[in-house]
């Protein structure tokens, strides 16, 4: 069989030819990022020189139905030679050479553990859990296989963005960014139409989906970058030191002890369920940890934050009560709540806040930010 090279543009050449086993690409829509990493995933089962049988090479996508549109774009290139075997049920490829192109859902992560796969492309990456990451990189590990993540931009608290740091200091992965404007410059998109589409669309919806790029929703406070530097290191001085706690209620709310030296968290303890004396006891452990004194601690008393206050005997936090005079004037906001998650915006895009934690801790604030 004789195979045509397929015609690719510049970015697209980068992506596919890159030294680093795992690439990242947040790309604009309609750029041809699923057409080359097609020729990117076939080339690899039909390497010269290298024994197929029996290897897999997967295609993943977020659900069963985008699966699928991959595996029936393969067929349409493959199936004019006769030397391919198609199972729609199982969407997968059987090669001439034995190797098998399959075409796998991600809403079940627990289906990509298990066989010996020798490449893989994750399609729509960033509209996946991030468990299905943890499982696909789990089932690469055996074969020490590459893998490929494409997807439109899906936020900068988003998994796949995320990873987009570790190619800033690891060479196991390398990042791409692709416009539409890229894509115009390479005749994939007619300026036209998308000039047409930013007409028609909102301004934040066309950032992310036509330039890869982060847009502040409609009324967001917090600046993107300054939500970023919030978990850099500032060089903030030490100051009093401080303890807040959000007391769970009942159902699926956490309870969350902050320990604060000046403007800067140093300690977050996360406990899914807590009772009032589980809760006192862990402010009271860092209450002797930290030295801190009962008028530096403060509880949100709705719930059963009121009896962990009372049995502290220290200050409450009561969202709907009036907004705190400053410099003897009235604020115009509905309750202290609001104030001070308005003041919290002014702090953190004034770069004046710090928080030191753990990744998992740094995603979770990020989205609520």
């Amino acid at each position: 069989m004789e195979v045509t090279p397929a015609k690719l543009t510049e970015y697209q050449r980068a992506i596919l030819n890159s030294k680093a086993r795992f690439t990242i690409t947040e790309a604009s829509t309609k750029c041809g990022k699923t057409y080359s990493h097609i020729i990117w995933l076939y080339s690899k089962a039909h390497e010269k020189g290298v024994e197929q049988n029996g290897k897999n090479y997967w295609w993943v996508a977020p659900v069963y139905e985008q699966a699928r549109i991959a595996f029936q774009r393969f067929r349409k290139y493959l199936q004019g030679t006769g030397l391919y075997s198609f199972n729609e049920t199982h969407l997968s490829i059987k090669c001439p050479n034995g190797a098998m192109m399959r075409f796998k859902s991600a809403d079940k992560p627990d289906n990509l553990y298990g066989e010996d796969v020798y490449a893989a492309v994750f399609d729509e990456a960033p509209r996946a859990k991030e468990d299905t990451w943890y499982a696909l990189r789990s089932t690469l590990t055996a074969t020490e296989a590459p893998c490929k993540l494409i997807g439109n931009f899906g936020g900068i608290s988003n998994w796949v963005h995320k990873l987009k740091e570790k190619s800033e200091f690891d060479e196991n992965y390398e990042y791409f960014k692709i416009t539409c404007w890229d894509a115009i410059r390479e005749g994939i998109l007619k300026e036209k139409e998308v000039l047409q589409a930013k007409a028609d669309l909102p301004a934040k919806i066309f950032k992310e989906l036509y330039e890869a790029e982060p847009s502040e929703d409609e009324g967001q406070l917090i600046e993107y970058a300054c939500i970023k530097k919030l978990f850099q290191d500032n060089d903030l001085e030490d100051g009093g030191r401080y303890i807040t706690a959000d007391i769970a209620r009942m159902g699926k709310d956490k309870t969350v002890i902050m320990v604060w030296k000046g403007f800067r968290v140093v300690r977050i303890k996360v406990m899914d369920t807590s009772t009032i004396p589980q809760s006192v006891e862990a402010i009271k452990g860092f209450q002797r940890l930290f030295d801190v004194n009962n008028n530096n601690i403060i509880v949100d008393e709705d719930g059963l934050g009121g009896g962990v206050k009372d049995y502290l005997k220290c200050k409450g936090f009561i969202n709907n009560s009036r907004p705190v005079k400053l410099k003897g004037k009235e604020e115009n906001f509905s309750n202290i709540k609001s104030q001070c998650y308005w003041k919290l915006a002014e702090m953190i895009n004034q770069n004046l806040l710090q928080v030191d934690c753990d990744e998992h801790i740094e995603k979770l604030l990020s989205q609520e930010l």
